[in-house]
């Protein structure tokens, strides 16, 4: 290093490292040449001035010869003064204050009406928790009071899911499960069936003709409402939607926001 870089030669690491760059990978010529600086830097050899300067590849450097006196740099301060003016400030929770009790809801994958209904019904109800007088808050989100006063309830017993558009109701259905098995099972084929097909699929007929040899009664197909009602509920899971659009992962629930956060894979690359 010494013969292309003599002891007290002003040059910068871009241009020392073309020197041998036709000798030897660049990437590896630099990475010396920075020991190098490195080296000289803790032994006081680098004539450079750290305080005033950042070092870079076009930064011009001078190596001192190993007898050369060492460069001390500045002292340190014996004492710190404190800064004026300076008040004691209250800590800072960045904790969120959980007004709704239980698990959160990812209103992200609700069709854009049901989001709007949900973020509407849940602010009514975080305003309620929070003390806001009940038939205010009711007025201003345009809710009757009683279906506010019945939010607030279901909110406090099931949490935020309370707040999704029949999201917390179920209704026993009509439709027997051994049709509701076959739908689920022809749902979620890779062909991604569609409603109608579903509904005029060979299968659901065998299930009909099992069911009425069972049953010693004849048992009809279900109505092409039933068919829809049931593909529309299967559609709110997002596991079986994962699994019909072939998703590599089946999507978690997002239990809070310290959860989400950590079950981000690289939160480096949000923005």
């Amino acid at each position: 290093m010494a013969e292309i870089w003599p002891w007290g030669e002003v040059a910068s690491v871009e241009e020392v490292a073309s020197r041998l760059s036709h000798q030897f990978p660049a990437n590896l010529v630099e990475a010396a040449i920075w020991k190098v600086v490195g080296e000289a830097a803790a032994q006081g050899h680098l004539l450079l001035d750290l305080e005033q300067f950042t070092l870079s590849r076009t930064l011009p450097l001078a190596l001192l010869h190993p007898s050369a006196s060492v460069l001390v740099p500045s002292p340190l301060p014996d004492t710190l003064l404190p800064e004026p003016d300076t008040q004691p400030k209250a800590p800072v929770s960045h904790t969120p204050l959980a007004l709704v009790p239980g698990p959160t809801f990812d209103a992200s994958r609700l069709p854009e009406p049901q989001r709007e209904q949900f973020h509407r019904n849940l602010r009514a109800v975080e305003q309620v928790l929070a003390g806001a007088q009940q038939t205010q808050v009711a007025k201003e989100a345009g809710i009757p009071r009683s279906t506010l006063s019945r939010l607030v309830k279901r909110t406090k017993l099931l949490g935020t899911i309370a707040c999704v558009p029949y999201g917390s109701y179920t209704r026993k259905t009509a439709m027997h499960p051994a049709f509701q098995e076959c739908i689920r099972r022809l749902y979620l084929l890779p062909t991604r069936l569609s409603m109608t097909a579903i509904r005029e699929h060979t299968e659901m007929q065998h299930v009909a003709a099992r069911l009425s040899e069972e049953t010693g009664k004849p048992v009809k197909l279900p109505s092409y409402a039933q068919v829809r009602k049931e593909v529309q509920r299967l559609k709110m899971e997002p596991e079986l939607v994962a699994v019909r659009e072939g998703a590599k992962s089946v999507p978690r629930e997002r239990e809070s926001a310290s959860s989400f956060a950590l079950s981000i894979p690289a939160p480096a690359l949000l923005t």
